[in-house]
């Protein structure tokens, strides 16, 4: 008898999980052109750049970033005030209606504190992307150099 409790509760938990994938490929944000700077040893904070796409009529707020590689990962907007660049911590980031916000150097982005590793081009590491609603979305990004990197056209809401 324990075996078959212990089958259905496999069984049940492979459900749950297959149900948890297939809302997310239902989600109507998608995250794209996901990539970590690669940073000199010993550096950190390591910086996380992507596209976020919502494709829905309503707006997302992206409320959380976390990832078992690094001890907290925050929202940032580098600003320039009075001649002075700076980055600001942002508790929150708003995706408006069927609009895409790129997360890239100079704008929005990630920081990423405390990496469980030293990574270097060609590491992967989970980066889940958490939304008000309760929504997540794991991707996963790709170390790469900053010269090498993708550029994209940016866009940034006013």
């Amino acid at each position: 008898m324990p075996r078959i409790k212990s089958l259905y509760y496999t069984v049940f938990l492979v459900l749950c999980l297959s149900i948890q994938v297939a809302l997310a490929d239902d989600l109507p944000i998608k995250i794209t052109n996901v990539w970590i700077s690669e940073a000199p040893p010993a550096v950190s904070p390591l910086a996380a750049y992507a596209s976020l796409q919502n494709q829905s009529s309503y707006e997302m707020t992206l409320v959380a970033v976390s990832s078992p590689d690094f001890s907290n990962i925050e929202i940032h907007l580098s600003l320039v005030a009075d001649g002075m660049a700076r980055m600001e911590k942002q508790p929150a980031m708003t995706i408006p209606a069927e609009a895409t916000i790129e997360l890239s150097p100079g704008g929005y982005h990630l920081m990423l504190f405390n990496p469980g590793k030293q990574f270097v081009a060609g590491d992967k590491a989970m980066l889940v992307f958490t939304f008000a609603d309760g929504s997540a979305v794991s991707i996963e990004a790709s170390v790469m150099k900053r010269n090498t990197a993708h550029q994209h056209k940016h866009h940034h809401p006013e």
